[in-house]
């Protein structure tokens, strides 16, 4: 190799004239032949020593042994001998090379002599001065009428090439390196979108495997993806298709996906994609993958619980509030449908905590609130709203609808006791109800509304619906 990018010096084919010139000529048939060829030799040694490097000729015999019929001054400044000394004892650049190359410099010898094939090769050596080089060596053979075997040839220093070469290697070891180990995920997309390359760690975010990642096309997405709300993606709003249809960098988008793990669970990444530009075009574009699936999993968990009762597991009073008020916005614009609010009390419960102790009338809380959950909708929410009280709200429900659920729900505690212990505890309850009007401004109003009608159901004699419409 002579040049960076893995391309080789173009040598002349002539260097083999190098030898012709310096060669004595045979039967020369005048004055002027023999002019002209020491014309040709002066011009040849003067452009020799101008040369970076050295030029030179070979005289190979058939016993092994050589000589140099020519060496420029320039191979001074690749070893530290002059021309002079090396022609006195021509097996003084052999002992310079380096010990590890003598066998491959070897091998590319013979096979070059033995095939008449020119000889390209490279190699270490330590100079006079001690300085470890780096020397390319090419030479071109010629047969000669005795049997010897004429090599003519150049010799450069490439150390500088060969250091650059070493440093660029480093520098793809480390960066493959770094690829490999690094948590964040890594994908390249060509021009094209097609995914050229991706490391371990975004196989593994996405739950898939590297060969299936290479050669993914753009028209193929590499995960079902949905936005933070549940919405699916389009494949042409994945970031890194952004990235590529526009030119601009897309941060920051987090999505989801279901691929993997079974679809039963969600994988949550944040997602960045960098265009690469080359001559203006775009020429790759970098995806980064952070798996937050941890992380999301944490908020939601402190979310849940922040807005879920210790106890009997269904919302708290604070999160039914909020739910509550965003259902009293949305009549406000929407007065063609209606809502309706739940309030129950557990009747004599003090009596049941005396009676029996705490733990039983936790229990008897917890078997509860499980009845209420069960019977509403996946749309309505149930929530402990105090000690022994709960409220629910139903979205979308008729007067009647709702009338019809309360009374289920109060025959479901009377009918169903709970069992805590070798005893079985029974409970009734008073539920009171009220729907959400359009002129309601808060939901503190409804909840209020609610709680008086369930008042009114005590005094009907507990274990009673009241509508506080009726």
């Amino acid at each position: 190799m002579w040049a960076a990018s893995q391309e080789r010096l173009a040598f002349p084919d002539h260097t083999a004239g190098v030898a012709s010139i310096l060669e004595p000529r045979r039967n020369r048939p005048d004055k002027e032949s023999c002019a002209n060829v020491s014309d040709g030799r002066t011009i040849l040694a003067s452009l020799a020593d101008a040369f970076p490097g050295a030029l030179y000729s070979v005289i190979s015999a058939e016993s092994g042994e050589f000589t140099f019929s020519f060496l420029s001054k320039g191979i001074k400044a690749l070893y530290g001998f002059s021309a002079d000394e090396v022609s006195e004892d021509p097996m003084l650049l052999n002992r310079c090379m380096h010990e590890v190359d003598i066998p491959g410099y070897k091998q590319a010898s013979d096979f070059a002599s033995e095939n008449m094939s020119v000889l390209d090769h490279e190699y270490r050596i330590t100079s006079r001065s001690g300085e470890l080089r780096w020397i390319g060596v090419r030479a071109v053979p010629q047969s000669m009428v005795d049997g010897s075997t004429s090599w003519s040839g150049v010799m450069v220093d490439i150390t500088d090439r060969k250091q650059a070469e070493d440093a660029q290697a480093a520098t793809q070891t480390l960066f493959r390196t770094l690829f490999g180990v690094l948590p964040q995920g890594i994908i390249l997309r060509d021009h094209l979108g097609t995914v050229v390359d991706a490391n371990p760690a975004a196989a593994h975010i996405l739950q898939t495997s590297l060969t299936e990642l290479l050669n993914t096309p753009a028209m193929h997405p590499l995960v079902d993806a949905i936005w933070p709300d549940g919405s699916p993606v389009p494949n042409d709003e994945l970031p890194s298709l952004v990235a590529l249809r526009t030119g601009e960098p897309t941060e920051s988008k987090i999505i989801g996906s279901a691929r993997g793990r079974g679809g039963k669970n969600h994988i949550w990444m944040r997602v960045n994609a960098v265009p690469i530009l080359r001559n203006k075009e775009i020429y790759r574009v970098i995806v980064t993958l952070e798996d937050l699936t941890d992380g999301v999993k944490l908020t939601r968990k402190l979310q849940e619980e922040a807005e879920t009762d210790f106890l009997t597991q269904v919302s708290n009073r604070r999160s039914f509030m909020a739910r509550l008020s965003a259902e009293v916005d949305r009549l406000q614009f929407d007065p063609e449908r209606s809502s309706a609010v739940l309030a129950i009390d557990l009747d004599h419960f003090k009596a049941v905590n005396d009676t029996f102790g705490h733990a039983c009338g936790d229990a008897v809380l917890v078997h509860v609130a499980s009845m209420m959950a069960e019977s509403i909708r996946p749309a309505d929410v149930v929530a402990r709203s105090g000690g022994e009280e709960f409220a629910v709200l139903l979205t979308d429900t008729t007067p009647n609808g709702a009338i019809a659920l309360a009374e289920r729900l109060r025959a479901a505690i009377e009918e169903h006791p709970t069992f805590h212990d070798g005893r079985e505890i029974r409970a009734t309850a008073s539920i009171g109800l009220t729907l959400i009007a359009n002129a309601d401004i808060t939901g503190v109003d409804v909840l209020a509304r609610a709680d008086q009608a369930m008042y009114d159901a005590k005094r009907a004699g507990r274990n009673a619906v009241k509508a506080d419409w009726l």
